[in-house]
């Protein structure tokens, strides 16, 4: 059996993390796998699960991720994982369990690896005991499969044995929503918090001269600051704090631009959405985002390293028609092709 173990759940959750383990355990179960996600009670899934009980509140007010419920998750994962007799556990966020797991069967999924920045998120007291603690978690288990080449370079200055594994998606679900008319100039998807890079995507579009029509798909702390600038700007907003998996897709395809100024993404699976549905992604070109990867990979968007840079993209007249060859290297039964070579050199 294999045990995916992450605190989320999709789509009960919208990150990429979650999304990944999904896709993934769908696909080994279509294999013929026995496997479980082992997670909180969110609610009914079609992968099984083992449940650790109700969800807490995973994040403080301004969207952190709280120390205490990921400490108790550990606690709680242990137990499950022994009851349920997992010959191979994959871990990951919030990665608090990988030090509870055994060690021979423990396959560690690091989406990112944030080294000095966890100073920046927590403070730094609580950071810098947050980047100790990470430190050593990639050295614990058997495996460490990461998402993009820049997670890799990072992790491999502590262990030199990492496995890149990018996020896939069943891309067939995706390409059949592309429209040729498009309803929005331009969709934001993403958690609302400031490490989101939110706050720069609106400063990027009040330098566009046009009127836009803008969607923003996502809820999060600053979701009232994204209603004012709705209310007080020039462009035309429509907020989808809960859009269903099926109108987020519609919304991103009926968009010509997906704008994302996150300055790190570990793999970013919302751009990899994007274009499958055939938006075109600007994407901050930050030295700690791996979106810049996908763009690069694709030969599809604009990696920007300013807000005037991402509104002269927005406003460029002509775009290329979206890849599809190009896309396949990201199908889910692709890289589930290479995560079941990992698991068998495991557990032959």
């Amino acid at each position: 059996m294999i045990c995916f173990v992450c605190s989320n759940l999709w789509p009960y959750t919208f990150g990429g993390a979650e999304r990944r383990y999904y896709e993934f355990a769908v696909e080994l179960l279509r294999r013929g796998y026995e496997v479980r996600y082992v997670t909180y009670s969110w609610g009914s899934s079609e992968v099984p699960l083992a449940p650790v009980g109700p969800p807490p509140r995973l994040y403080d007010e301004v969207g952190r991720r709280r120390l205490w419920p990921a400490l108790q998750f550990a606690l709680a994962v242990r137990r499950v994982v022994k009851m349920a007799g997992c010959r191979v556990v994959d871990a990951s966020v919030p990665y608090t369990e990988v030090f509870l797991l055994p060690r021979e069967k423990t396959i560690l999924t690091l989406h990112e690896f944030w080294g000095r920045k966890w100073r920046e998120y927590f403070g730094p007291i609580v950071g810098g005991a947050v980047r100790w603690a990470e430190r050593r978690v990639v050295l614990r288990p058997r495996a460490v499969v990461v998402p993009s080449r820049l997670t890799a370079e990072r992790v491999r200055r502590i262990r030199e044995d990492v496995y890149v594994i990018p996020f896939g998606l069943r891309l067939e679900d995706y390409l059949k929503y592309r429209v040729a008319g498009k309803e929005f100039d331009v969709v934001i998807v993403s958690r609302l918090v400031q490490y989101k890079g939110v706050r720069e995507a609106l400063a990027a579009l009040r330098l566009v001269e046009r009127r836009l029509r803008v969607a923003v798909v996502g809820d999060g702390p600053l979701l009232d600051e994204v209603r004012r600038e709705a209310e007080r700007g020039r462009h035309t907003f429509r907020l989808y704090p809960s859009a269903s998996e099926e109108e987020k897709r519609r919304i991103v395809a009926g968009s010509v631009y997906y704008l994302n100024m996150s300055p790190a993404e570990g793999f970013s699976i919302a751009t990899l959405e994007a274009v499958a549905l055939g938006a075109y992604p600007v994407v901050h070109g930050s030295k700690d985002s791996a979106a810049v990867e996908l763009v690069e990979a694709l030969g599809y968007g604009a990696a920007v390293a300013t807000p005037e840079e991402a509104a002269a993209a927005i406003s460029t007249d002509h775009i290329p028609q979206p890849p599809v060859a190009a896309l396949w290297q990201y199908h889910i039964a692709k890289v589930v092709d290479q995560y079941e070579q990992l698991i068998k050199s495991i557990h032959p």
